[in-house]
């Protein structure tokens, strides 16, 4: 099939993520209003955004390629690396099997991560959390929403509603908190990086994302059979280090993908639809060809 990719963006969250504002027919809005030829929803380890947007398809005509995918939190050691998988079909029983043991352990996550803020003096209860989250895993704009409810926790957390910090207060609040070394990190183990690898390779391309952050991990130790490619372009990433992974690319024969991580305005201020940086959508020419092949897990709106 040959087909132009023009303007893309192939990292893009719902509100089917745990952190995510808009709603996928939003953000269809959004990407054809901008002449965004294709695009893929990455929701936070949930196929809910995908079953969606398969309902739309043919229904505005066929001039933007939607591409199933969902982003992976996975372990490496002992640091989470995130993967992006597409073009797989929706009722892959690899991955859905993949999602469900994802579910198991981030629940029990999410009642340490409760356990934690208690022990630090917070007023916190799991059933509000869960009832705030609606349905969805908490994440950290739930925490820090339910958080921020009540007075006694507002001066601890005085930094992300009001000071420095509230340019972009759940990122930041997520980081400081959550994440490996951070003041409630708890150790519960998402998946196993190599384990889903291995599961879904043959059923999704693989990619590494925002690989920038991982900055106590060597690129080199991440690159195993099944990774199709990596995230080159990201609004994370400086030049420099745009084009180390490139270089990277390169040197292991690798597709290269790019995406804004788009959340919202309210997630992450400043980081729009498309605006990862890339201008040559050549560079996704064989990432496009890999999907294309697994034949199921794209299609036209």
């Amino acid at each position: 099939m040959e087909y132009s990719v023009g303007s893309f963006d192939l990292h893009i969250h719902s509100c089917h993520s745990s952190d995510g504002v808009l709603t996928p027919a939003q953000i269809l809005t959004v990407v054809r209003t901008r002449g965004i030829s294709t695009f893929s929803i990455t929701d936070h380890n949930t196929l809910t955004a995908c079953n969606e947007m398969k309902w739309n398809k043919g229904r505005y005509g066929s001039e933007t390629m939607f591409i199933n995918g969902v982003e992976l939190s996975t372990y490496h050691g002992d640091r989470e690396i995130h993967v992006c998988a597409y073009g797989f079909n929706e009722g892959c029983h690899a991955l859905l099997g993949v999602l469900e043991i994802f579910k198991q352990n981030r629940d029990l996550q999410t009642q340490m991560r409760v356990e934690r803020l208690q022990d630090m003096g917070f007023n916190i209860e799991y059933a509000e959390l869960m009832k705030a989250a609606g349905g969805k895993t908490p994440s950290g704009v739930t925490f820090l929403t339910v958080l921020s409810k009540h007075p006694e926790n507002r001066e601890a957390l005085k930094d992300y509603l009001e000071g420095e910090k509230s340019i972009s207060p759940f990122t930041n609040f997520y980081f400081d908190y959550f994440f490996k070394g951070g003041k409630a990190w708890v150790d519960v183990r998402m998946l196993d990086y190599y384990d889903t690898i291995e599961k879904l390779k043959d059923n999704a391309v693989l990619c590494i994302a925002h690989p920038g952050l991982y900055k106590d991990r060597d690129i080199e130790e991440l690159i195993t059979d099944g990774i199709a490619g990596i995230e080159a372009y990201s609004t994370y990433h400086t030049p420099e280090q745009v084009q180390k992974y490139l270089d990277t690319a390169k040197k292991h024969n690798l597709l290269v993908t790019a995406g804004s991580d788009f959340h919202g305005e309210r997630i992450k201020p400043g980081i729009h639809i498309g605006g990862h940086g890339c201008t040559d959508p050549t560079f996704v020419d064989g990432f496009i060809e890999r999907v294309v092949d697994l034949k199921y897990g794209f299609y036209f709106i």
